[in-house]
């Protein structure tokens, strides 16, 4: 079951606030006169009667049209339907004002429960969103005049709010990305740079094309991840749905006993077990509680996206909860992009031309090998002087350089083509050149660690709950060992193709606690069909793939791994939220059937302070969006 009430938290740029209409303020307003005058003013019996019915019709008729409607709609946990039934009650007993303060109340708690999801919905979208409130706020009108096409070139200057996703075509400067990236960090801008709609100039003058439409900006696509990302129930809603559904039973259980034994045993009026049974029934509704745990989730996700974090679901938020063991890709992710040359050997040139040679050869690769040794050679490169180019899987390319056959790449591919290479440890990666069939010598690549891979690091994310640490790379074991030594990561997996490391995390998975949840890592670049295996794929550098966000349960936008941590502490803090809540509210309901059970609760008793809790669990979800000091307990 899921309360109508549900359906109106999610976010909607467009729509606004449903005030209470005056008919309805009148009513409650003449209602609640009416009812205080019933107290003060003695008349007969029976215009008492009529005035206290027509006090009750005037303040709840609406609820009880509801009430009738999901009785044949077989819904009877619905809050209208029991309180109504409970003010019939009371109006058989005797106690009319009591059953017309509990219509009375079901009417302000509504008119406060809209209201308060109004503002956590509000809160909600201007975190997943804020590009609306930035481009309002700043001195957008200094930027050139656009009609917003998506070849529109402007200007951008210091305090300016970028109006759509574009690239820096001249000039230079510094931008706030932390809206969307979650670090304040300032980011130098150079030509060829991406800036997101929204990011804010804080230095510096240049000139940007429009990357798209406003309506595909990136930050436009983040929402629309975001709201959509609650279409399906979690597995937690799910089980307390199924568990709160059996409030109303236990309540007609506890009715039912309490009709029998009170009058046999305690001589108690028939009149007073009624009185009892209407608070119960009154309060038996979960609807409050039910409508906290998708908010609670979906603000989660909001202050996930603060962090720059984007959940693709509700479910990906509540897996993350259970994150036992990593699995880290290490070229790009635990690695800094760039391979290094650290060493040309050669007996059949100078260094330098063999960095010719192969840059020559690696023009045309695809691989991160081909694109360092291409970056690390500043002369031009005649592509006249460039046929038969072929980049195989295997790990080498096969070239002709002005009609010479050039073998490069690792020892085993030179190998299989009929080239010994010499062996040896070296601290890198060898790859080896050949000149029509003859060794020529071999280049060695080195890779650091990146900035936030550091044994610090990884400490720190076991500290969070990942026991199990690993990588899996397609580079040589020496290579790779010289890294997990220095990071202090003891399971490694070298040499792997795309089915080894989905073997190897499938095996990883598999030693794993059954409950617990394995995350695969990579940069966003790299072949997303590798998370696969994973059950939580996290892509990070996600403002790198603007163009195409990857499709993974979790998308970090800022480069690095550091904010892995923060997914699991994010989590975990939901769920705290989500369980609390959930237990408060239903010690609170408990108490009260208690309470009424024994004669000290009385309907607009219970019914005030149950609805109390519920709305205090529900501001919680504010609270959790709002507050800044949340973001330091998970950072």
């Amino acid at each position: 079951m899921k309360p109508d009430a549900i359906e109106r938290i999610y976010p909607s740029s467009g729509e606004e606030y449903s005030k209470p209409t005056v008919l309805l303020i009148i009513r409650i307003i003449l209602s609640a006169a009416l009812l205080v005058g019933s107290y003060f003013v003695k008349l007969s019996g029976e215009i008492t009667l009529a005035v206290l019915a027509a006090t009750a019709l005037i303040a709840g008729y609406d609820i009880i049209v509801k009430a009738v409607k999901d009785s044949l709609k077989r819904d009877f946990l619905r809050e209208n339907l029991l309180v109504a039934v409970a003010a019939i009650i009371s109006f058989a007993i005797g106690r009319r004002q009591e059953g017309i303060a509990a219509l009375l109340l079901l009417q302000i708690v509504y008119i406060v429960r809209d209201y308060a999801l109004f503002n956590t919905r509000k809160t909600i979208t201007e975190i997943i969103e804020p590009n609306r409130k930035m481009l309002k706020g700043s001195d957008s009108d200094a930027a050139l005049k656009t009609d917003d096409a998506s070849d529109s070139v402007f200007s951008v200057f210091e305090g300016v709010a970028v109006p759509n996703d574009c690239v820096v075509i001249s000039g230079s400067g510094s931008a706030d990305l932390s809206f969307i990236t979650g670090n304040n960090k300032k980011v130098s801008l150079k030509t060829g740079d991406f800036l997101p709609a929204g990011s804010i100039c804080t230095g510096g003058q240049f000139k940007a094309k429009a990357a798209g439409f406003p309506e595909n900006a990136i930050n436009k696509r983040l929402a629309a991840i975001l709201s959509a990302g609650y279409a399906e129930m979690t597995e937690t809603e799910k089980l307390w749905t199924r568990a709160l559904s059996w409030f109303l039973p236990l309540a007609l259980c506890l009715s039912l006993v309490l009709m029998l034994v009170l009058p046999l045993i305690y001589q108690f009026s028939v009149t007073e077990t009624l009185r009892r049974i209407s608070t119960i029934i009154a309060i038996a509704s979960p609807c409050g509680i039910l409508l906290s745990l998708p908010l609670t989730y979906f603000s989660g996700m909001a202050l996930a996206r603060r962090l720059g974090i984007i959940f693709s679901s509700a479910k990906s938020l509540e897996s993350s909860e259970t994150i036992k063991a990593v699995v880290f890709a290490k070229s790009g992710t635990l690695t800094e992009k760039s391979y290094i040359i650290t060493e040309i050997k050669t007996d059949k040139m100078d260094p330098s031309t063999f960095l010719k040679v192969a840059a020559y050869a690696s023009a045309g690769g695809t691989s991160r090998y081909s694109k360092a040794i291409s970056a690390a050679y500043d002369g031009e490169i005649t592509k006249e002087l460039i046929s038969d180019f072929t980049e195989h899987p295997s790990g080498g390319i096969s070239v002709s350089l002005g009609g010479i056959r050039i073998l490069f790449g690792l020892d085993s591919y030179l190998e299989e083509n009929g080239v010994e290479a010499p062996g040896g440890a070296v601290e890198g990666t060898a790859l080896h050149l050949s000149v029509d069939g003859v060794y020529a010598g071999r280049m060695v690549l080195g890779e650091e660690p990146s900035a936030e891979a550091t044994r610090e690091y990884f400490a720190g994310l076991n500290a969070a709950g990942a026991s199990r640490i690993a990588m899996v790379s397609g580079d040589r074991r020496e290579a790779d060992r010289i890294i997990a030594s220095k990071l202090g990561i003891d399971e490694y997996y070298a040499e792997c193709d795309e089915s080894d490391m989905t073997a190897r995390i499938a095996e990883i998975k598999a030693r794993i606690d059954k409950r617990g949840k394995l995350a695969f890592v990579a940069d966003s670049e790299n072949d997303l069909r590798l998370f696969e295996a994973a059950d939580v794929e996290i892509a990070v550098n996600g403002i790198s793939a603007h163009a195409d966000l990857p499709k993974t349960a979790v998308i970090v936008m800022e480069d690095g791994i550091g904010r892995v941590p923060d997914i699991i502490g994010v989590s975990r803090k939901v769920k705290h939220y989500v369980l609390a809540g959930i237990l408060i509210c239903c010690f609170v309901k408990l108490l009260l059937m208690a309470l009424a059970a024994v004669g000290y609760c009385p309907v607009w008793f219970g019914l005030l302070l149950d609805f109390a809790v519920s709305l205090i669990v529900l501001l919680n979800c504010t609270r959790i969006c709002a507050k800044a000091k949340f973001r330091k307990a998970v950072a």
